[in-house]
């Protein structure tokens, strides 16, 4: 009887293991993985010089046709002005969106080139689909060191 227990609460764990399923979350990075696909969530903070980029996931496969990324100056709690907006076709076979730019100067680009911003500070970054915020999520750009 005992082993049929264990057995049991063996194969219930395993399928519970099984289904974990990603939070939505916009993950900002320096370091991406090509052969996985996937940027390293390394920091909310990054010197302008800084290659920077941006993963939207979000948990599930994507059940709207457009993902639109935007970038605002400010903090969540005081968002100020948009700098820049991207949007892109998606497909229910997808499930994160990766963006991120060749530099001028070759490799990836800087946070200064990826944020349009000249200056350190806050950035907001955010993430909609359908016209609904989907996340937003925080940076801070400092001066190179």
């Amino acid at each position: 009887m005992k082993k049929w227990m264990m057995m049991l609460s063996l194969a219930l764990l395993g399928l519970l293991s099984g289904c974990h399923v990603e939070k939505t979350a916009i993950v900002c990075g320096r370091e991406w993985n090509p052969a996985l696909e996937v940027v390293a969530d390394t920091a909310s903070e990054f010197e302008m010089k800084d290659p920077l980029i941006v993963q939207f996931r979000y948990g599930q496969n994507f059940d709207f046709a457009k993902l639109k990324t935007t970038f605002f100056e400010g903090t969540l709690a005081n968002r100020g002005p948009e700098i820049w907006t991207h949007e892109v076709a998606v497909s229910e076979k997808m499930g994160v969106y990766t963006l991120q730019g060749k530099s001028r100067r070759g490799g990836l680009m800087t946070a200064r080139e990826l944020s349009r911003k000249k200056e350190p500070g806050s950035i907001v970054i955010e993430v909609s689909g359908d016209g609904k915020v989907l996340a937003a999520k925080q940076i801070l750009l400092t001066k190179n060191r």
